[in-house]
């Protein structure tokens, strides 16, 4: 299975995002299961819908946690947003090294045309890859639902991709987590995917397209691009 380039996912699918997220908070002290945090981030998601690109952003949720528990400033909202940066950048770095996700990308990979496709805001993803791609040597390019004004699974997002790639549905591979959000409109496209299932044990067999390659780790990747 020989494709020219890459369209790649980022959260839970180059490290542990969910691991990531939760550990930021409770670093900052916010337990991620707390009632009051759940309710303040149901609170934003309900706001503004299903899908809105705005609804994943944490200084939201934050902002709205503060409110309700009447400790609101500008400055503690920004205090606690940046703290929660630091600490979810000091995770996926840990998780970078220990994954060996940098040997990885830099051998055959790296020579693959690529671009990373993620749902979130710009901000976020860019403090993320700022610790594990620095440069822009890796993944020299990224486009976020953000910025386009829609999630993932919306085709415009994986055309747009296509399109900087300059490259063709068939001569793509997408890899994801999620079938709905990543493997299911690659396949409407005309483009091959492999899911990756490292941090997302949970996805049944059966639900799976028999075209869609799967791996149990990242860094099978390369053995199966041969």
């Amino acid at each position: 299975m020989t494709k020219t380039c890459l369209i790649l996912d980022l959260d839970d699918t180059l490290y542990d995002a969910e691991a990531a997220y939760a550990y930021a908070l409770k670093a900052i002290g916010i337990d991620p299961l707390s009632e009051e945090f759940l309710i303040a981030r149901q609170i934003i998601k309900s706001r503004l819908g299903e899908g809105h690109v705005g609804a994943r952003n944490r200084i939201l949720y934050f902002k709205q946690l503060l409110d309700t528990n009447n400790q609101y400033s500008h400055g503690a909202v920004l205090d606690l947003m940046q703290a929660y940066e630091k600490k979810i950048a000091e995770h996926i770095g840990e998780q970078w090294r220990s994954l060996e996700r940098q040997k990885l990308f830099e051998g055959r990979l790296g020579k693959l045309p690529k671009i990373i496709l993620t749902n979130e805001n710009i901000r976020t993803q860019m403090i993320k890859l700022r610790v594990i791609d620095p440069t822009g040597s890796l993944f020299p390019a990224i486009i976020t639902s953000e910025e386009m004004g829609v999630e993932k699974p919306h085709l415009s997002l994986f055309q747009s991709a296509l399109e900087k790639l300059g490259c063709k549905p068939n001569e793509c591979v997408m890899v994801g987590d999620s079938l709905e959000t990543d493997i299911a409109p690659a396949l409407k496209l005309g483009m091959q995917s492999v899911l990756t299932t490292e941090f997302r044990k949970l996805i049944q067999k059966d639900t799976i397209p028999s075209d869609v390659k799967v791996i149990n780790s990242l860094n099978e990747l390369e053995m199966l691009l041969q």
